[in-house]
């Protein structure tokens, strides 16, 4: 028989098993406290298998090795930073202003083509003038002092033209006219003979641009220092053309934006600080900036090298630069702060952020490189704009996906440290063995009580203005009438905008001029209008109008011909007498003294009077004319034949030079008539004269062509880049219609905003304020290449923060909310971040208001505007009120799991709403008891 020692132990090992069963009974829950707990949900494990999971999948394996690779990471970027330093100067120095090229296949491509092959180096002349006028009322401007600085300022002319042969073309200047060798007026002395001016012609190809803005520079010192010598009563010089203008617009531009940005960045930042709370934050939304500038413009170094690259280009990749630093930084940053808030390690919380916010970020940057790729389309400068902002975008991201992370995973210290680990119910229940048991939207368990996870982890963002703002608009009848007040009130916006666009021929209507793309504050635009206003036309305008006579074979190509006979002159004056007339009655009639040609000089019984050959030849070639009795006609009138005449006879040009801004809707107009005209003179003579062809050129008719070409391929261009984008967007949601809903949250509030900016620039509603950056610029109203920088941009900010705010919509859906519910949680959740990235990148771009170039303001307004009504309006009223609409086509055809947490439709505020604190108390006392007894 057992002894007492061994009874005691089958006892204690009975007793054990007993135990252990009545525990698990105890804590299996029985049909009385399933009875007893009827409002209580199932398990997470019963119902989240549709859960969104952020620790799993292929994206969070990338994030993990990522975090591995930190330090190859930051130290990849900062040696490529280093690298990129030099060329990215030298892209700074090398870029050009706005070129104007024009585009293949229209007019004005097919005359250069025949004016460059007949004179080669047409394309890259360049007019300079420095003109000297009294500074107080004089009797003339003709005094031996400045006689004195003319022939100063002529030597170092001609000094550049030995260290660069062949660069200068011709010098005039008032005192090469002036003399009695010198048939006619003085054309380079002004009506009142205050002002006389100095002139050069000269050649600047690409590859000695820097070269002559550098001797620019230098003529521009030695004036200043012929100014400072001047008494109050002396004269005064000032220099202005091509070269000047150009350089002029530089510097404008390189030393606007920094300052402006630097005045304005502060606003971002305590935005940024606000959203973030911290200091050692904020220094990490910092530090990326310059990496991002350096890296990026050190690439489209190499990207000009084959393109043009503009100063806007530039300037754009700047603005863009901060605002895609902070947006994307406080995407990161936040949801880092979120995940320490949690408990998370650093090692946990890295590739979390990786591959959640990082997520977001590349399917940003994929957006907005989309809508900037649409610009390909268009002709040359902004083919090449488009790549600089690409690669900008491209550069943004990779820093903010590998080198932010990486450094805050090397430096922990400049993140929040890391809160208690807080253990979700469902962590909590499996510690401690027991499945979760809990009410419909509450429960308690062993005095605690006990929500389902999810809404644990959304009942944070349960409250603010956002989410008490979500309950409201997706309520109907709300969700319909607020849309349709919405869209009422911003109509007159839409109804203005379709004022300047062209439906018969689907192309823009905007304003054109010279004017608009010249800095108000730059002395050599004021200077060049004086000289237009008080010059002759001959010497005062800047570009003029080319018109060549020419003769083709059959077969197109160029035929043997002698202009120098006396019927090509007849030919000529005829041709002249034709424009001037098909110009009579207008507001830029043409006059005789309009042109300037070889063979004809005056006005004679209202039309050109014509020269004979042998009167030129007699000029030219006599030797007492050239000599003894006109000197200096003579040689003023052989250069004007080089210069007029192609090198084998077989070509001449016509100057015709209009006293207006060559780029208003005056000059185009003007290079319409000529263009007809000389269609019909060309047909006129095939009759008797076949082959001859009078063609014209002039910057004027660049523009006109390459607005016409890239006006009527902008809404193509648009079209193509919203097909792209939302195509993308419907296959990474997997839904049809949601495409459909973003049309009308996207492409009606673009009408808006050309509305507005046509409102404030061409109708000049905003004039009273006063304000240069929002002022009317003359009657040219918004220019032309405002839509072309600025229409797909907006498209791809808008559906940037929509695209942000649906997955957050998406991924609470998933997580079993309800429609109208997962809509509300979205804006609540996205509500602070999108609304603080709106305002960082709206005053982003504010500084491009405070300059003084108007197109830049006009740009400013624009973005500005935009974005603004595309943060607050948009995307805080429409978007959620439209997506409350039929909601269950957010997400067809993709199958979402059956709502388990509605509150909307129980007029509830919160899904806590009706839980009673005490009766959970008594619940628990009531478990604890029969626990006890059992």
């Amino acid at each position: 028989p057992p002894t007492a020692d061994e009874w005691q132990s089958r006892v204690r090992r009975v007793a054990a098993a007993v135990g252990e069963r009545m525990r698990a009974v105890a804590l299996k829950p029985d049909a009385t406290s399933m009875k007893k707990g009827s409002r209580r949900m199932q398990t997470a494990a019963d119902h989240g298998q549709h859960a969104h999971d952020p620790k799993s999948g292929a994206v969070y394996a990338m994030a993990k090795v990522m975090y591995k690779l930190r330090y190859v990471f930051v130290v990849f970027w900062i040696v490529a930073t280093v690298m990129m330093a030099k060329f990215a100067y030298l892209l700074v120095v090398t870029a050009s202003p706005m070129s104007k090229s024009p585009p293949g296949g229209t007019q004005s491509s097919l005359a250069m083509d025949v004016f460059e092959s007949h004179y080669s180096s047409l394309a890259i002349l360049r007019r300079e003038m420095i003109v000297l006028k009294c500074k107080t009322q004089c009797a003339t401007a003709d005094t031996a002092l400045s006689k004195g600085w003319f022939t100063e300022i002529e030597a170092e002319i001609k000094r550049f033209n030995l260290t660069n042969p062949g660069s200068i073309v011709q010098i005039h200047s008032y005192f090469g006219f002036s003399g009695h060798h010198q048939l006619g007026e003085n054309p380079m002395q002004s009506a009142d003979k205050q002002a006389i001016l100095l002139q050069w012609i000269w050649r600047v190809p690409p590859n000695m641009k820097g070269k002559a803005e550098e001797f620019c520079e230098k003529i521009k010192k030695d004036i200043d220092e012929i100014n400072a010598f001047q008494g109050p009563n002396g004269t005064e010089m000032a220099a202005t053309g091509l070269v000047f203008l150009d350089h002029a617009m530089k510097e404008t531009l390189i030393e606007e934006i920094p300052v402006h940005e630097i005045s304005t960045i502060w606003l971002p930042f305590i935005i940024l600080a606000m959203a973030l709370r911290s200091a050692r934050m904020l220094l990490l939304a910092l530090i990326p900036m310059p990496i991002e500038i350096i890296v990026a413009f050190g690439l489209m170094y190499f990207v000009s090298l084959h393109t043009t690259v503009v100063l806007f280009a530039l300037m754009m990749m700047l603005m863009l630069c901060t605002s895609l630093s902070f947006d994307y930084s406080l995407f990161t940053l936040t949801r880092y702060a979120e995940e320490r808030a949690m408990g998370e390690s650093v090692e946990d919380a890295i590739p979390t952020v990786i591959s959640q916010s990082g997520r977001v970020i590349v399917v940003s940057g994929c957006v907005l490189m989309i809508a900037w790729a649409a610009m390909l389309g268009l002709p040359t400068p902004f083919n090449g704009f488009c790549v600089a902002a690409s690669a900008m975008i491209l550069v943004c991201v990779l820093v903010q996906l590998t080198f932010v992370p990486s450094l805050l995973a090397i430096l922990p210290f400049l993140g929040p440290d890391a809160a208690e680990k807080r253990l979700l119910p469902s962590e909590e229940d499996e510690m401690e063995g027991a499945p979760f048991k809990g009410s419909d939207y509450n429960g308690s368990s062993r005095g605690r009580k006990v929500y389902p996870p999810e809404l644990e982890r959304a009942r944070p963002h349960m409250q603010g203005i956002f989410f008490w703002s979500g309950g409201l608009i997706t309520r109907f009848p709300l969700n319909v009438l607020l849309p349709i007040g919405v869209y009422w009130l911003f109509s007159p916006l839409t109804a203005r905008m379709n004022k300047n666009f062209d439906w018969q021929h689907f192309k823009f209507k905007m304003g054109h001029s010279y004017e608009l793309t010249m800095p108000r504050t730059a002395h050599e635009w004021h200077t060049l209008l004086d000289i237009q206003q008080n010059f002759p036309s001959e010497a005062g305008i800047l570009m003029p109008m080319l018109i060549m006579m020419t003769k083709k074979g059959p077969d197109g190509a160029a035929a043997d011909f002698d202009v120098k006979d006396q019927m090509p002159w007849k030919m000529n004056c005829d041709m002249a007498d034709s424009v001037i007339a098909a110009t009579q009655g207008k507001s830029y009639a043409l006059t005789p003294d309009h042109f300037v040609s070889a063979t004809f000089h005056g006005e004679e019984n209202g039309k050109v009077k014509c020269l004979s050959e042998w009167q030129i030849n007699f000029v030219m070639q006599n030797y007492f004319a050239k000599n003894v009795f006109l000197s200096h006609t003579s040689e003023h009138v052989q250069e004007l034949w080089s210069q007029l005449v192609s090198t084998h006879a077989h070509a001449m040009l016509t100057f015709v030079f209009p006293n207006m801004d060559p780029f208003s809707p005056d000059a185009f107009a003007l290079v319409a008539d000529v263009r007809a005209a000389l269609e019909l003179e060309t047909q006129r003579l095939s009759a008797t004269e076949p082959g001859i062809e009078f063609i014209t050129f002039s910057p004027g008719s660049v523009l006109m062509d390459l607005i016409d070409v890239t006006s009527g391929q902008l809404p193509l261009c648009f079209i193509g880049c919203a097909f792209v984008c939302l195509t993308l967007i419907a296959i990474w949601f997997g839904s049809v219609f949601i495409p459909v809903k973003l049309i009308l949250t996207v492409v009606v509030p673009i009408t808006w905003t050309y509305g507005a900016g046509l409102y404030v620039y061409e109708d000049g509603y905003l004039d009273w304020v006063n304000y240069p950056g929002i002022h009317t610029t003359g009657h040219a109203g918004l220019d032309w290449t405002v839509p072309m920088f600025t229409l797909t941009f907006m498209m791809g900010l808008a559906l940037d923060y929509e695209i942000f705010l649906f997955e957050r919509v998406r991924e609470f859906r998933e997580e079993g909310f309800g429609d109208c519910e997962s809509i509300q949680l979205g804006l609540a959740a996205t509500g602070g971040t999108i609304s603080s990235a709106g305002l960082i990148m709206a005053l982003t771009f504010v500084a491009q208001m405070l300059g003084s170039i108007p197109v830049t303001n006009q740009m400013g307004f624009i973005l500005v505007f935009s974005i603004l009504v595309d943060t607050f309006v948009v995307r805080s009223i429409l978007v959620p009120a439209i997506l409350s609409l039929v909601p269950c086509t957010n997400y067809w055809p993709t199958k979402m799991p059956e709502p388990r947490f509605l509150w909307l439709a129980d007029h509830k505020t919160t899904p806590f709403d009706d839980v009673d604190e005490d009766e959970l108390e008594d619940e628990d006392e009531e478990e604890d008891e029969d626990e006890d007894d059992e």
